[in-house]
């Protein structure tokens, strides 16, 4: 609940009314719970609550395979529209372009799979619910991203003293990065080690962005070392390039990770840049709003941390 005591309101999506009404009975007592069997009746019911409550809905849950409007469709929509609206993504299959559409376009919180967890879900309402609360960029542009309400222009200042890591071994991508960072005036770390990445970017606070290559590397180990970061700057924006999309590593990204953006190659250029200028906007809204660091807090890795990964973390003082 909230500060005034009012239940915070969560909208579960699902074309099967079998199951909104076996959400609606399990979470009723904790929250106010809204229910639709479709894309287009959620779009309604967002519409109906932000105008009679002046409010958006606090948690949206919604399924994927709908007829109509996918799930990671309708939170993409959701994303612009209502960006306060904490998105979770429920899925009973694996699908890899809806999965990657999710990260990209809808910037959702969580993926939980079907059959869900009644205890796991409980705890991540309330994780997301609380969340909620905390200030989110209000302006959403062109590019995909979200900033605070100063401007769509890429100024000068948005550049100063910052830093972008690159990890990354293939030639012709760190030469695109270069050229972008050149004409900025932004200074590049560049390594092809990972654990290099990790103690650069924890002992540099000007680092902002990170973009990581998976070619090349082990993806539990890439894995790892995104979810480190991410606990220890909370701030730091990570974008990740591959060579072939990954419908599991995409989940895990988001669930571990809170990466920004999941791109396949061949990246254009353009896109490239924009992604970029967008993470920087990014990162700077956390640096001057730290409490909206927890809209995109992770969970703790699962399995063993790499032995080379434990020993930084252990210096980093930070809890595995």
């Amino acid at each position: 609940m909230n500060d005034s005591g009012k239940k915070h309101t969560v909208l579960f999506v699902d074309d099967e009314p079998r199951i909104t009404s076996v959400l609606k009975a399990l979470f009723r007592r904790e929250y106010k719970v809204l229910t639709a069997n479709s894309g287009s009746e959620a779009l309604e019911l967002l519409e109906q609550f932000s105008t009679l409550e002046q409010k958006q809905v606090d948690v949206m849950v919604s399924d994927q395979r709908m007829p109509g409007m996918l799930g990671s469709e309708l939170l993409a929509t959701v994303s612009r529209i209502y960006p306060r609206t904490m998105r979770i993504l429920l899925t009973g299959f694996i699908d890899r372009e809806a999965i990657v559409d999710s990260i990209n376009e809808g910037e959702i919180y969580r993926f939980i799979n079907k059959p869900w967890d009644n205890i796991a879900m409980r705890l991540l309402l309330a994780e997301a619910t609380e969340a909620s609360d905390l200030p989110v960029e209000t302006v959403f542009l062109g590019d995909g991203s979200m900033v605070e309400e100063k401007g769509d222009d890429v100024s000068e200042a948005v550049y100063e003293d910052k830093v972008i890591l690159l990890v990354e071994k293939k030639q012709g991508v760190r030469r695109q990065i270069s050229q972008f960072c050149r004409a900025r005036e932004i200074m590049v770390y560049d390594t092809e080690n990972v654990e290099e990445a990790i103690s650069i970017a924890t002992t540099r606070d000007n680092v902002g962005v990170v973009v990581i290559d998976l070619s090349g590397f082990r993806p539990d180990q890439t894995l790892q070392a995104i979810n480190l970061l991410k606990q220890v700057r909370p701030d730091l924006i990570t974008i990740v390039l591959t060579d072939e999309y990954d419908a599991k590593m995409a989940v895990d990204l988001i669930n571990q990770g809170q990466v920004f953006k999941y791109l396949a190659r061949p990246v254009s250029v353009q896109s490239l840049y924009k992604t970029i200028d967008a993470a920087f906007r990014r990162h700077l809204y956390f640096k001057d709003n730290t409490e909206s660091q927890q809209r995109h807090k992770v969970d703790k890795p699962t399995g063993s941390i790499d032995s080379n990964l434990q020993g930084i973390f252990d210096r980093l003082g930070a809890r595995s």
